[in-house]
Order: structure tokens, then C-alpha cells, then sequence
């Protein structure tokens, strides 16, 4: 009965602080669309759209076909009405190497002298400049009224 009270008062807890954080916060509209570079569409692309007229993002992932929802507060949610600077990045995904050797093993081989053992930092898919806010050059109105269907086709 103890552990039943206890859950109970978490899940009003835990309740209460999700009306809270939205408490006050401009509502959001769904946002949609593809992502496409030289036409063809790209996989596993993060996408921000960034309103600094009200200082929030929204942020999604663009799927197999280049499709993306944005979020904001809740999964799928859509982003603020106004106007939005949009940056979309995607990153090399290296193939994973396999496992160094144990030290103790004929199979070891030491790094060379001044050998860097860090990782390479990782290569962007797409052109730099869509990364950063300032050179992105993508903007997107968001409505109240909708659709908000922002298709990108980057060059």
C-alpha cells in the first residue's frame, strides 16, 4: 500500500512538472518536410530551425528519405510561429575499426613515435556552410495558421 502511495505521489509530481515547463510558453505548430541535397534526399541529417525573435529551437532528423518533424517541447510537436534561421548538418559515420590488440598479445602493435592514438573528428556529408546560422542562408516562416511543409534542397 506504501510503494502504491509513493508511485502515486511521483506520478503527480512528475505530471505537474511537465504542465509547468510549458506554463507560459508560446505554442508551437507542426513542422515538416524533406531535406534533399543535389536532389536526392539525405539520411540522418539534424535539422535546427532557430527563432531569435522568441529564442527557441526546434530540432529533428531527417529519415531514410529525407523526411523530418521538428520538436520542440514533445516528440513531433512542430516549432513557434515566426520567422527562423535553419541549419542542417550530418556527419561521417566512420566504420567502426576492430579491437586493438592486448598489450600482452603477439598481435600488439605500439603506435609509432608521435603517432596520434586520437580519433579523427568527424567529416561532414554536406557543405560546411549549412552547419552554421551565420552561412546557412536557409531561413523558413513558420505560420500559426499552417501547412508548415519546409522543403530544403541544398546545392
Amino acid at each position: 500500500m506504501r510503494n502504491s502511495l509513493l508511485v502515486a505521489v511521483m506520478a503527480i509530481v512528475a505530471a505537474g512538472c511537465g504542465s509547468q515547463a510549458r506554463k507560459g510558453a508560446d505554442p508551437v505548430y507542426p513542422v515538416s518536410g524533406v531535406i534533399t541535397y543535389g536532389g536526392k534526399p539525405v539520411a540522418g541529417a539534424d535539422v535546427t530551425f532557430f527563432c531569435a525573435e522568441k529564442n527557441r529551437s526546434a530540432f529533428g532528423k531527417t529519415n531514410d528519405k529525407g523526411e523530418y518533424k521538428l520538436t520542440t517541447f514533445t516528440a513531433n510537436d512542430g516549432a513557434v510561429a515566426g520567422q527562423h534561421v535553419v541549419t542542417v548538418m550530418k556527419l561521417e559515420t566512420s566504420a567502426e575499426s576492430a579491437p586493438a590488440a592486448a598489450t600482452e598479445s603477439k598481435a600488439y602493435v605500439p603506435p609509432a613515435l608521435g603517432e596520434s592514438t586520437e580519433p579523427k573528428p568527424p567529416k561532414s556529408e554536406l557543405p560546411e556552410q549549412y552547419a552554421n546560422q551565420a552561412t546557412s542562408g536557409l531561413t523558413a516562416t513558420i505560420k500559426s495558421d499552417g501547412p508548415n511543409q519546409v522543403n530544403l534542397d541544398l546545392k
